[in-house]
């Protein structure tokens, strides 16, 4: 309460002050590059932490053979080993998996990809040579052209996804000698989900393994914006999956598959990287993981109960998409998609959208109106958004830092950011979104094209 009264009580000086620091921390890693190029006129970017250190990555890049667009979210656990690891390696795979009859022009393994931005402080151009090196990387690359001569992009995901896990997995053996790298063992005992875009002139495909997701917002013909899913999450909560999962273990397994809403009673996400604990052999994991500390799950039976392989959708481009929003759970714990839609497309108009108005506990009726009057007069004055960009936009609605009046407005956003991270796990977990803003006139001009 001590807190609250004082902020009450600021000077208009002081308000502008502990305004901007909050409004600093939150845009600290925001990112907006245009790309005007096709169907993509630009990309937003923001994220904030809530783990210390932060188990989120995100990333976009062009694969200069097919001039195809990667945007991904990358939510790690267990640590930031897997979720970072895959972040930056995860591109290259793809990169590598174009189909012939995409390929614009014959390129070298080691300069098909050109980075756009990450939040992996590692990731370099170096760092794809290095794995363009990479005697696994180089095997896969050359396998996939010569069994895929002729196939569709949903495999060739599949494929890039498989192998990169598979990989890293790979990297955590041990040697002839009998030593364990212990980064990369600690790269496969962590896990990651994943949310990939892969944008090819009109054609949208979205690769998903976890509980990220993306969202497509639509304008209908009324001028109302609706979300599309492009994702389904891969949790109990989704019936197919259990399914799955079940039917490739025995039935004597039942009661010990799921236990507590969690995988072997411990991991919520049903298809992940790395996580090798709930891949690998009881003996294998005693020579490996054991030793670093890692114990197997209680109910370790048959593994593999996990698995990298994504889902896969596809969609086509039309004039009345306008853009594709990627976030990890901890934005979609506190919005829903067509909120998140709604803030994105009256933003985009140079609107503010504003939460509900919820009276505080105890306050007066005139109180209320006071609110009331100064929620009317910066409705006038707001223009545009306090954000120019879109993802951070969406950030501070999750934080409910845009309701009240013109000194309440940031009290809550200042009591959820004022939390460092580590501490900050307990109330929220890592949020991370990009979004990309399609050229609407682009996709127009080639709605009819084949492809």
């Amino acid at each position: 309460m001590r807190h609250r009264f004082f902020m009450h009580t600021l000077s208009a000086r002081s308000v502008r002050n502990t305004k901007w620091n909050a409004d600093a921390h939150l845009r600290a890693h925001e990112k907006t590059v245009k790309i005007e190029e096709e169907a993509i006129l630009r990309v937003d970017s923001c994220q904030l932490a809530a783990n210390s250190p932060i188990e989120d990555y995100y990333s976009g890049a062009k694969c200069l053979s097919s001039n195809a667009f990667l945007f991904g979210v990358f939510d790690g656990h267990g640590g930031p080993y897997c979720s970072r690891h895959v972040c930056t390696n995860l591109f290259p795979y793809v990169c590598a998996a174009v189909l012939k009859k995409h390929e614009k022009t014959e390129i070298a393994l080691d300069q098909r990809l050109q980075w756009l931005f990450s939040s992996s402080d590692s990731h370099l151009p170096n760092d794809f040579v290095g794995e363009a090196n990479n005697e696994n990387f180089v095997r896969f690359y050359k396998e996939f052209k010569e069994h895929a001569k002729s196939g569709t992009v949903r495999e060739a995901l599949k494929a890039a996804f498989e192998s990169c896990d598979h990989d890293l997995a790979r990297a955590a053996l041990p040697s002839g000698a009998g030593f364990t790298n212990k980064h990369a063992a600690l790269i496969a005992a962590s896990g990651s989900c994943a949310t990939l875009a892969h944008i090819r002139s009109w054609n949208l495909h979205v690769a998903n393994i976890g509980d990220a997701a993306a969202v497509l917002g639509v304008v209908t013909p009324n001028g109302d914006v609706i979300a599309r899913r492009l994702s389904r999450p891969h949790s109990q909560d989704t019936a197919t999956e259990v399914e799955r999962i079940r039917k490739g273990h025995p039935a004597s397994e039942s009661s010990t598959i799921f236990r507590q809403g969690r995988l072997l009673g411990e991991l919520i996400p049903l298809r992940a990287f790395g996580d090798v604990r709930y891949k690998w052999p009881l003996e294998l994991q005693k020579v490996v993981l054991e030793p670093l500390g890692f114990l197997p799950p209680l109910y370790l039976h048959t593994p593999p109960y996990l698995t990298a392989s994504p889902e896969v959708f596809y969609h086509k481009l039309t004039p009345n998409d306008k853009f594709l929003v990627l976030a990890t759970d901890g934005l979609w714990d506190f919005l829903d998609p067509d909120t998140v839609v709604r803030l994105v497309h009256d933003h985009t108009l140079g609107t503010q959208t504003l939460q509900p108005y919820t009276p505080r506990s105890g306050i007066t009726l005139g109180q209320v109106l006071r609110d009331l009057n100064e929620r009317h007069i910066g409705e006038k004055k707001s223009k545009k958004p306090i954000d120019e960009n879109s993802a951070t936009h969406i950030i501070r609605n999750a934080l409910g830092g845009v309701s009240g009046g013109i000194n309440k407005q940031y009290e809550k956003l200042i009591d959820t950011l004022k939390v460092p991270p580590g501490r900050a796990r307990g109330e929220r977990d890592d949020i991370s979104v990009v979004v990309i803003h399609f050229d609407t006139d682009y996709v127009g001009q080639h709605a009819d094209d084949e492809d």
